[in-house]
């Protein structure tokens, strides 16, 4: 099929609008499947948003770029990342989650557009991004989440033939071959500061007196099968199998941009989990005081929504939970926090490892093993295990003088 070499600089035209400002309007010429010209146009804006032709054609950039793809011209070698990011967002970002979509908007719009954006990408070097990210005054997990986003815009370039090369995450030349490995791209440490709270069995029972039915079950839940709060949230009574005692666990809830329910993240996390009778109980005795008791409804509904949407359980957690655990003594909880629980108390208990994997529903071994740290009681026996072995008498034998 014939491709398009030649550069297209488009056009742009004011158009009135019978209600509101007038808008302006980018139209273009483009080749269908047969390689047919067709005429295209494409809304970039109103008047009030871009007051001259010349704002309108600077935000028509990133639309210039996908036009273009395959064309030589110089014009394509001088790309910002600031255009990039805008290309990334048409062409890439609402393939992904809403809550990565947001994410990385956040990261690229705080960070990276405002120190690069104005910067050609050949001109983007390995080293100096490491320096800067280096001597950026935040957490480990942050600067390595902003090189990921900035590795993604540069594969994106490189897939979209922008530039030859990702330097944050290779610096080799695409094609060249040679061995790719974190020594060859920008270096940053994703090192945890501290290790992640986790609490005991105690813990969470000595909270769950001081704590209301609703929340009581909510901790009771999220302690026993170390869901996600998205999961938590979008649980309704249809994934309840009270009669196999199962849950199915098939959605989960975006609070922010209005409320969504998705789909799980993975595969392994829509698989279903066994039903404590317990839990069963808890459940249903809830559900017999609920206003929202059908099958598509919410098991914790915000009844202010009138059951429309779930709980806000950040804000149940920082008005009811949190002072629970700090009257206790225990500071710093938050949801995720039973889930590492979960892994720990597990692995304590000798589970296998597969079986944790399972049960948190995680893709592979390596992102469960983050979950799982050993107690000091548990490391204490360990230790009386590994000094018997070698010292039975537990008394040092008494030295051997040499003449």
């Amino acid at each position: 099929m014939f491709k398009r070499t030649r550069y297209q600089h488009g056009s742009m035209e004011r158009e009135e609008r019978k209600k509101g400002a007038d808008v302006w309007v980018y139209r273009w010429w483009e080749e269908d499947i047969n390689g047919k010209l067709l005429h295209r146009k494409q809304q970039i804006g109103d008047v009030e948003t871009y007051p001259n032709e010349s704002a309108a054609h600077a935000a028509a950039d990133a639309l210039r770029l996908t036009i273009n793809n395959g064309s030589k011209h110089k014009s394509l070698q001088r790309t910002t990342i600031n255009i990039l990011w805008e290309h990334y967002s048409r062409e890439e970002l609402p393939r992904k989650a809403l809550s990565t979509q947001d994410s990385y908007g956040m990261y690229a719009k705080n960070w990276i557009v405002p120190r690069w954006g104005n910067m050609q990408l050949d001109q983007v070097k390995t080293v100096e991004v490491e320096r800067w990210l280096l001597a950026t005054e935040v957490a480990n997990g942050t600067k390595a989440k902003i090189k990921c986003v900035m590795s993604a815009l540069f594969s994106h370039a490189v897939r979209w033939e922008f530039c030859g090369h990702n330097p944050i995450s290779s610096g080799i030349p695409v094609g060249s071959g040679g061995r790719r490995g974190p020594s060859t791209g920008v270096r940053v440490s994703a090192k945890r500061q501290r290790s992640p709270l986790k609490l005991t069995a105690e813990q969470v029972a000595q909270v769950l007196t001081r704590l209301e039915f609703r929340d009581q079950l909510l901790v009771f839940l999220d302690a026993g099968l170390g869901t996600r709060r998205g999961e938590l949230g979008g649980l309704r009574w249809m994934d309840c199998n009270f009669n196999d005692r199962i849950f199915d666990v098939q959605h989960s809830y975006y609070w922010r941009r209005g409320g969504h329910l998705v789909a799980t993240k993975s595969e392994a996390s829509a698989q279903p989990l066994p039903m404590h009778p317990a839990l069963k109980n808890g459940l249903l005795e809830w559900r017999s005081n609920s206003l929202y008791n059908q099958p598509e409804d919410f098991v914790f509904p915000s009844e202010k929504l009138k059951g429309r949407k779930p709980l806000d359980l950040a804000s149940v957690l920082k008005k009811k939970i949190q002072p629970a655990f700090v009257r206790l003594g225990i500071a710093g909880v938050g949801w995720h926090t039973f889930r590492h629980t979960v892994g720990s108390m597990l692995a304590e208990m000798g589970e296998h490892q597969l079986t944790i994997r399972d049960y948190l529903r995680h893709s592979n071994l390596h992102v469960t093993n983050k979950y799982l740290q050993a107690t000091s009681n548990t490391k204490r026996l360990a230790q009386n295990k590994l000094i018997d072995a070698f010292l039975p008498a537990g008394l040092l034998p008494k030295p051997i003088l040499v003449q």
